[in-house]
């Protein structure tokens, strides 16, 4: 039986491996493009007093739209207060540099009850913008949750109805007894 041989050029090598290479090159330039790595970026401090859960490379939510991660926690070098001892330094997009301003407040927290932790960032309206490595201020989740309603403070709502209507005082089984 005859051996069929096939021949391809040098030149056609080269130009397959030359439109590869493209077609690499642009695919993982995109996929860098859609991560945010050439976007520009600052950083701003935040003291806590806990950070339980919350890692490094966690979400920063602005209003609840990410604008960056934490890249670092560390503990505060100036220990006097208790408020005010976990640093976190997080990365933001620079094109949100205008909506964190000094009357900003962020708050560690998570999504929902058993969701990752992240950092939440109030928009500011009155301040004037916090500049690169500035500090925004940090309050208490709870006063958060009181001053700001949110998913959180509905399903704290929902709980307490659910647990009124089944508590003692309306009998063994709450409102909703069965039977006579």
């Amino acid at each position: 039986m005859a051996e069929i041989t096939i021949r391809i050029s040098d030149k056609t090598l080269r130009i397959v491996a030359i439109f590869l290479a493209a077609g690499v090159l642009v695919w993982v330039s995109s996929y860098l493009w859609a991560s945010g790595t050439f976007t520009p970026k600052y950083q701003l401090l935040v003291y806590v007093p806990e950070v339980s859960g919350l890692g490094v490379g966690a979400e920063v939510k602005l209003d609840g739209l990410p604008v960056g991660s934490v890249v670092a926690i560390k503990l505060a070098e100036e220990l006097a207060n208790p408020e005010r001892r976990i640093q976190l330094i997080l990365r933001i997009s620079k094109r949100y540099q205008d909506a964190i301003r000094s009357d900003s407040v962020a708050t560690v927290t998570s999504e929902g009850l058993l969701g990752n932790r992240y950092v939440a960032i109030h928009l500011g309206f009155k301040g004037t913008v916090i500049d690169a490595d500035g500090e925004v201020p940090a309050s208490d989740p709870h006063f958060r949750r009181a001053r700001l309603p949110g998913p959180d403070l509905l399903l704290h709502h929902r709980l307490r109805i659910v647990a009124l209507l089944y508590s003692p005082r309306f009998g063994n089984t709450g409102l909703f007894r069965m039977g006579p």
